[in-house]
């Protein structure tokens, strides 16, 4: 046989004659899995193996008490806070920027250059402290001056995510750290701005 008819034998062998079997896969999926079968399935895949359709989503069992249980809201951080406590509101307010804030202005308060302005020696940017709440709560939009440099961004609001409390302590916090000595921000001044 010459070598030509060899490979085209050879590659019509695997393109069609040396197809494996997959019946028992078939048997397994459908003894291990029975509810891949069912009619009720938001997604559905084929096997390419097995050319069988299986259900690619899991099976939930969704009992009453799951739908129909009212869940606990999450405990409030500032039921306990005494907000003319300067160390806890500092506490809280280091928490809170740490979840909201330091990942663009960073944990030093220093920003990102030309991307995000600083927090550290930025007293003059936010300026008074329902001007510095007002910044928080509604978020800022488009180009800013900070210390000499500008930015153009969007910082987002966070009104509607932090409480009073949580925003005047956060405020507090950068007022007061990383060398800065602005004051403080009462949850008071926060209402104001709302």
């Amino acid at each position: 046989m010459n070598r030509f008819l060899l490979l085209t034998l050879a590659g019509s062998m695997l393109l069609t004659g040396c197809q494996r079997s997959y019946g028992r896969e078939d048997a397994a999926v459908a003894k291990n899995y029975p509810h891949q079968r069912e009619a009720t399935c938001p997604s559905w895949l084929v096997s390419h193996k097995t050319g069988q359709r299986y259900c690619a989503s899991p099976k939930v069992d969704l009992t009453y008490e799951m739908i129909s249980k009212p869940q606990a809201p999450a405990a409030d951080r500032t039921a306990d806070i005494d907000v003319n406590d300067k160390a806890q509101m500092m506490a809280l307010g280091e928490e809170v920027y740490g979840e909201v804030c330091a990942a663009c202005h960073q944990a030093n308060g220093e920003g990102v250059a030309g991307t995000f302005p600083p927090l550290k020696g930025a007293g003059s940017y936010y300026g008074d402290a329902q001007n510095h709440a007002k910044i928080i709560v509604n978020g800022l939009n488009g180009e800013i001056v900070v210390n000499g440099v500008t930015y153009n961004g969007a910082m987002p609001p966070q009104g509607g995510m932090l409480n009073d409390i949580e925003i005047a302590a956060v405020a507090t916090y950068e007022r007061n750290s990383w060398g800065n000595a602005d004051g403080d921000v009462t949850p008071e001044d926060v209402a104001a701005i709302r």
